[in-house]
């Protein structure tokens, strides 16, 4: 006679239930390893301040003020040592980002001192030029170097050589960089936030020399500059595209 489904012959005219064992208990169903849960710190993704502000609420967590019992036991010391690194990190943090702001007083102080001597050269050689009478022998004894005689030559401005891109010093600045071109009487730099070949390129700045400072650009974003010269005799080519991401 055939057994019936699910169940087999343990001795002629007998069965037992597939699903129990010989000594009578059912057989254990399958055990699921459950993953032991875990902590998501993310730490070389933070900057100071972010772990500062983490390093804080978990010493709260952790050792809470009397008398709410802490959450979990046996870590009242290892609370008060990342209260200590805590501390420490935020004095340094307070103590960088007070030294920012001398900085950047101290750089505000400097360039527009630098200025008022950039004005007063000026003013100097406007006087020299007018006593010499284009004289080159009373020039050079000025100690101002002699312009080149870019007229004579009928010469235009070359490209623009080793431009560069740098953080500025503030948010939303980057400073531009470049040799100078002795036959540029100024300069002109340009800026594009799409593509470095295609554009759109627009027009930031127009030094005289051969070095500026560009603001009010996105902070995280990527740009990208050139720079020409601009002479007696028209523009030179652009240079050659740097890049930088905005600080």
């Amino acid at each position: 006679m055939p057994s019936p489904q699910g169940f087999f012959y343990d001795s002629p005219g007998a069965f037992y239930d597939a699903g129990l064992v010989y000594d009578g208990e059912p057989n254990q169903p399958n055990k699921r390893t459950h993953k032991m849960a875990s902590l998501n710190l993310g730490l070389s993704r933070k900057n100071p301040s972010q772990l500062i502000t983490l390093g804080e609420i978990v010493v709260l967590k952790l050792a809470p003020l009397a008398p709410e019992p802490p959450p979990i036991p046996n870590m009242a010391t290892k609370a008060a040592g990342l209260d200590v690194k805590t501390a420490a990190a935020k004095a340094a943090e307070d103590e960088y980002q007070a030294g920012k702001i001398t900085v950047a007083n101290l750089k505000q102080i400097r360039d527009q001192k630098a200025d008022e001597l950039r004005l007063e050269h000026t003013s100097v050689a406007k006087a020299v030029e007018s006593e010499c009478k284009g004289d080159p022998v009373m020039l050079s004894a000025s100690g101002y170097p002699l312009a080149a005689s870019t007229a004579a030559t009928g010469e235009a401005p070359g490209q623009i050589k080793n431009f560069s891109l740098t953080a500025g010093d503030h948010d939303g600045q980057v400073d531009a960089a470049f040799d100078p071109d002795s036959f540029s009487n100024s300069y002109e730099v340009q800026i594009a936030t799409v593509d470095p070949v295609a554009g759109p390129w627009a027009t930031k700045a127009t030094p005289t020399a051969s070095n500026c400072s560009i603001t009010g650009q996105t902070s995280g974003q990527r740009v990208w500059g050139r720079a020409r010269g601009i002479g007696p005799n028209g523009t030179g080519p652009w240079s050659d595209p740097a890049t930088k991401i905005v600080p």
